[in-house]
């Protein structure tokens, strides 16, 4: 356990160095760039609206399975939902809800919605809620038996005793979802699994431990790590472009999302475009969100702006005022 706990440490010191590689800038060295606005240019409202979505959290239900809601496992995947999109800084949380106060206060929040929505105002309500189910929990032990075998050595071939041991495992899945309010329709659904293991020395089956609620945790926190990012993505907030330097080989934009709201060096971002396209059945046009870029934020950030390395442009599209970006969350090492 020491070992793994050591390569994980290893590998995320190793991604933290690496991700500042190329993305310390220095602006002087950069000329500005005549920039064309775009169509769809957003409003200055728009530009100013610091609202972030207001979201409320509920416990994910663990009561389908006793080894779930023994280990409380619903709060503590509830807990870390909360943590990391505070991390994130693009949501702000309104409410946790658990079993106690679950159907009176979101009832509650849905009025709201809908007052919200009768007086054309923001009158506190929340957005969107976030729940969820585990859909499977198990664990699992086995004892193995003490054995000799034989190591090569300097001098000569040894026989080594491994002692008899016990081996656990638990594994936990389930999803999570998003739902708007005030109609609590489904807008994202997140599907989460993973599987945690431990094992000791024992003389006999009878030392078996018949339950476990940490390694159950265990296993639920690598589990709900596979549906964090894909919330983060949902919930990413975006930042517009207004400025555009370059040098001979690289372009630099500056946009309007700055450490505020979770920008920071080395995060990679898809660039997007709002782009006209006809809609063959309905015969008319649309406005589509078209990603036309990546890039990642460099180091040179502040309270309310980031400048945006640009990595890549596809089709050669052009960047224009207007365009905008949002921070690309992608599975770690192990998720």
């Amino acid at each position: 356990m020491i070992k793994r706990v050591a390569f994980i440490f290893y590998v995320i010191m190793f991604g933290i160095f690496f991700s500042g590689c190329g993305t310390a800038i220095v602006l002087s060295e950069y000329q500005p760039s005549p920039i064309q606005k775009s169509k769809y240019i957003p409003s200055k409202e728009e530009i100013k609206n610091s609202e972030l979505p207001k979201i409320i959290i509920m416990d994910i239900d663990d009561n389908a399975f006793k080894i779930a809601n023994s280990a409380s496992l619903g709060k503590t995947l509830s807990t870390t939902i909360n943590q990391e999109l505070s991390l994130a800084k693009s949501v702000k949380i309104v409410k946790r809800l658990n079993d106690a106060n679950n159907n009176s206060t979101l009832a509650e929040e849905i009025k709201a919605a809908e007052l919200a929505l009768e007086v054309g105002s923001d009158v506190g309500e929340a957005d969107y809620v976030i729940s969820g189910d585990i859909s499977n929990t198990t664990y699992d032990y086995k004892f193995n038996e003490g054995y000799y075998y034989t190591v090569e050595t300097k001098e000569g071939k040894k026989r080594v005793y491994n002692p008899p041991s016990i081996d656990y495992s638990s594994c936990v899945s389930g999803t999570v979802k998003v739902l708007v309010l005030p109609e609590l329709v489904e807008v994202k659904s997140i599907s989460f699994d993973g599987c945690s293991s431990n094992s000791h020395e024992a003389r006999s089956p009878r030392d078996a431990r018949r339950s476990d609620d940490s390694l159950v945790r265990e296993a639920g926190a690598y589990a709900i790590q596979r549906a964090i990012n894909p919330l983060k993505n949902f919930f990413a907030k975006k930042g517009y472009i207004y400025e555009m330097r370059s040098d001979e080989d690289e372009i630099i934009v500056k946009t309007n999302l700055g450490r505020e709201y979770g920008a920071r060096e080395g995060e990679k971002v898809e660039i997007f475009a709002i782009e006209d396209s006809y809609n063959l059945l309905e015969d008319e046009m649309k406005k589509d969100e078209v990603k036309i870029g990546n890039g990642v934020i460099s180091n040179q950030i502040g309270s309310d702006f980031s400048w945006v390395i640009v990595d890549e442009l596809y089709d050669a599209k052009i960047i224009k005022a207007g365009d905008y970006i949002k921070i690309r969350y992608k599975r770690g090492y192990y998720w």
